[in-house]
């Protein structure tokens, strides 16, 4: 689980700093919202926060669970979140791929099937059969 975790967490991080990159109004609008802006219209830029926020409480996530990091929070519910976050970045890694957008495709989808496939290892393999 610790190689699936460091893997999915250097696969996950483009798609933080895209968030992040875009929120801050880099021309990066090719790789995300099926390009349909260069850049981001400053009234749209809030919508990049929370799903900033919750990507980084994944990746914290995915190392907690993968022991990387020490475990703060008590490991059921570091379990559970686990799924839950595997669930998101399959929703997430579906949206890229069904984009219309040819860099969003193949650049961002690149990133978002390997991140799915680790994030699905770490949590299953925070079942312990």
């Amino acid at each position: 689980m610790f190689i699936a975790a460091a893997i999915g967490a250097v696969a996950f991080l483009p798609s933080i700093v895209l968030n992040i990159a875009l929120a801050c109004g880099a021309p990066w609008g090719a790789y995300a919202m099926n390009a349909q802006h260069k850049v981001i219209p400053p009234e749209l830029r809030k919508a990049f926060i929370v799903p900033t926020c919750l990507q980084f409480v994944a990746l914290f996530v995915l190392l907690s669970a993968g022991g990387i990091l020490p475990e703060i929070i008590p490991f059921l519910i570091t379990r559970i979140l686990s799924f839950f976050f595997a669930l998101y970045v399959t929703f997430y890694t579906a949206t890229v791929l069904f984009s219309t957008s040819y860099k969003e495709r193949t650049v961002m989808g690149s990133f978002a099937v390997v991140s799915a496939v680790c994030f699905w290892i770490v949590a299953v393999g925070t079942l312990n059969f």
